[in-house]
């Protein structure tokens, strides 16, 4: 089993992120089943959400995301499919707190494949944001014929936006929490990314920037070599005002890199999208999917 660096600043700080969990999972009063199990990189820890006799989807938190929000932008989704719903080993979360999973090898794709056979899950739906775009590509990458369907919201694994903005306005200000936390640069974080009116996310980005070491590798990119296998149907959003992955630059590559059938949305946010967009996001999911079955 493989091994990393710790990613808290003390096993003090793994227990306050861990107490977030649990607060805001039980917040959303949804069912679940949790289970804990070996994978080659590590303990994994995965919730399974709402009604198991529905059909199952997969949706990953982002990179340096907890699954807990995740499940908040994507509660919709419930009333017509079952969750599984894996914290990424090395990110906040329960899983092993120990960051061993390359993006640059694809081992995300070895990990998830590990996640879906813990459920005997031969073939699903990916419903994944951000960094786990560029996860659930990874996987694609080796088992094509196990992705149904996918949403791909705000993704990586595409295309990004310019690196120096990035830099300016998250990289630095991300660095500079962690060891000096100030409202004035929390302000600014949040500003740029989203969630401004939202005291839940606010409590999470303090928590993740003042005492989580975030991963800071920018996810892989993939070539159309690479997932020539994969013909499922792609649902991907995106907007023209995110600072990572921006509409535009994402729309164009993917034409290029996708054989399958594409449908393409665009949003106006942020990298992170409000209630609003996730509710008209989470219906044209369910649209798209079903149209798919």
């Amino acid at each position: 089993m493989k091994t990393g660096k710790f990613v808290y600043k003390s096993e003090d700080a793994m227990k306050k992120m861990h107490d977030f969990y649990d607060r805001t999972l039980a917040s959303l009063n949804v069912s679940y089943t949790e289970s804990y199990f070996d994978t080659s990189f590590g303990e994994t820890h995965c919730l399974c959400v709402g009604d198991e006799n529905k059909p199952k989807i997969c949706s990953i938190h982002g990179g340096n995301g907890i699954t807990t929000l995740n499940l908040k932008l994507f509660l919709p989704l419930l009333s017509r499919y079952c969750i599984i719903a894996p914290d990424v080993i090395g990110m906040p979360g329960k899983s092993d707190p120990y960051r061993n999973i390359s993006s640059k090898k694809d081992e995300y794709g070895l990990w998830i494949k590990e996640v879906l056979d813990h459920y005997g899950v031969e073939k699903i739906s990916f419903v994944v944001s951000s960094y786990s775009a560029s996860m659930m590509l990874s996987f694609a990458k080796y088992h094509p014929e196990m992705v149904d369907s996918s949403l791909l919201l705000v993704p990586s694994g595409i295309a990004h936006g310019p690196f120096a903005p990035m830099i300016g306005k998250m990289i630095v200000p991300f660095v500079k929490y962690y060891f000096k936390p100030s409202k004035d640069t929390l302000d600014a974080v949040i500003d740029t990314l989203g969630g401004e009116s939202d005291d839940t996310w606010r409590e999470f980005f303090d928590l993740m920037m003042s005492s989580y070491k975030m991963e800071l590798k920018a996810p892989k990119e993939y070539q159309k070599e690479e997932l020539s296998e994969l013909d499922a149907p792609l649902l991907i959003v995106a907007s023209v005002n995110d600072i990572f992955f921006p509409a535009d630059r994402v729309f164009s590559r993917s034409k290029e890199i996708f054989k399958g059938n594409i449908t393409f949305a665009k949003i106006d946010s942020k990298h992170l999208p409000g209630k609003e967009a996730m509710d008209d996001i989470c219906a044209q999911t369910i649209d798209f999917f079903e149209k798919d079955i």
